[in-house]
């Protein structure tokens, strides 16, 4: 047993994809905070119920007399949270960048700019399954985030931090 958990914990903390894995776990875990801060839930636990109403009216009033739904800009919050966290530690701790000046700040353009295509099929998902189709927001969360966390590994490691020759 120690053997397999030994074998585990290097995978997991000495590779990239156990890395990415894992980091990719806490970038879900401040998304999932974000996310039901704002928004609120209401799980159904061995007939006991718990909710928590959320830091947000259902209806969030914006200019000119516009509204959005609670879940959406929850949803939105929840990216811009995840997006900042992944950056910092993808770069240095995933895919080891030591990209400098000008070459960072296009590796930071790149990541936000694949971020912001992933973070607009996150919204698309969370429209079509809430509002077309009428799944819940809590499982149409989810959903969603698996989808786009396995999109950004492959957008990351294909497009953002790769490696170049001189490296």
């Amino acid at each position: 047993m120690k053997k397999i958990i030994s074998k585990l914990w290097n995978w997991v903390f000495h590779t990239e994809k156990g890395l990415y894995l894992f980091f990719g776990a806490l970038t879900t875990l401040v998304s999932l905070i974000v996310f039901y801060l704002f928004n609120g839930f209401s799980f159904n636990i061995l007939g006991s119920a718990l909710s928590f109403e959320g830091l947000l009216p259902k209806e969030v009033p914006l200019l000119f007399s516009f509204s959005i739904s609670a879940y959406m800009l929850a949803t939105v919050l929840r990216n811009v949270a995840g997006i900042v966290f992944a950056y910092f530690t993808n770069r240095g701790m995933v895919f080891g960048s030591t990209a400098k000046g000008k070459a960072r700040f296009a590796e930071f353009l790149k990541f936000v700019s694949s971020r912001l295509i992933t973070f607009v099929l996150d919204l698309l998902m969370m429209y079509v399954m809430v509002d077309l189709i009428h799944c819940g927001e809590t499982m149409s969360g989810l959903l969603s985030m698996v989808v786009v966390i396995i999109l950004n590994y492959v957008l990351s490691k294909l497009i953002v931090f790769k490696k170049t020759e001189d490296e």
